[in-house]
């Protein structure tokens, strides 16, 4: 499959500002009541809010893009499930994969498009959710009993991230070797 110039430069975007907040969130120091944060802490969480601010934005213009853009780029790959026929296609691809027979799928098909869509829907919640914190925090970042559960909304999405982050590289990376040339074809700036 070939993808719009906008898609990969959208996609490069996501995945770039996402990561970033990945391996950020590793370092930085969350705010707590009646404890301050270190400078690199508190500098680290500065640069996490930030770019995370960025990508929501870019994840709302990734999503207004696909909803203008759904039947002209196939937008409906990413979510394949909501419609009879899709859920068939992705019920045969999924049963391909768990019996092993790699081959029989596609790049493109509804269970890369499912993976996908999974992860759009993740990185969103955890845009939407770091926004809410953001909001919430500020001016003061004072930790309510509001924002605390909303920390923790936000961290497991982060673990889930984290697992589809290494999920989505391998799988890439196997579809790569296997002779789809999908890292190519997302990456290229032709």
């Amino acid at each position: 499959m070939t993808y719009s110039r906008t898609t990969r430069i959208l996609h490069s975007l996501i995945a770039l500002t996402i990561t970033f907040q990945l391996i950020v969130s590793l370092v930085m120091e969350h705010p707590a009541n009646k404890r301050p944060m270190s400078q690199a802490g508190a500098f680290w969480f500065e640069w996490h809010e930030w770019v995370g601010l960025a990508a929501m934005a870019v994840l709302l213009v990734s999503w207004i893009y696909r909803l203008a853009n759904f039947k002209r780029e196939g937008q409906g790959q990413l979510f394949p499930w909501t419609n009879a026929a899709g859920r068939k296609a992705l019920t045969t691809e999924t049963g391909h994969f768990l019996t092993l027979k790699w081959k029989a799928l596609a790049d493109t098909g509804p269970l890369a498009g499912t993976i996908h869509g999974l992860g759009l829907l993740i990185a969103t919640a955890m845009a939407v959710t770091g926004s809410i914190l953001y909001i919430g925090l500020w001016p003061d970042d004072v930790v309510t009993p509001n924002v605390h559960t909303m920390m923790e909304v936000h961290s497991t999405l982060a673990t889930v991230m984290w697992i589809y982050l290494y999920g989505h590289v391998i799988i890439a990376l196997w579809h790569q070797f296997a002779g789809h040339a999908s890292i190519a074809k997302m990456f290229s700036w032709r």
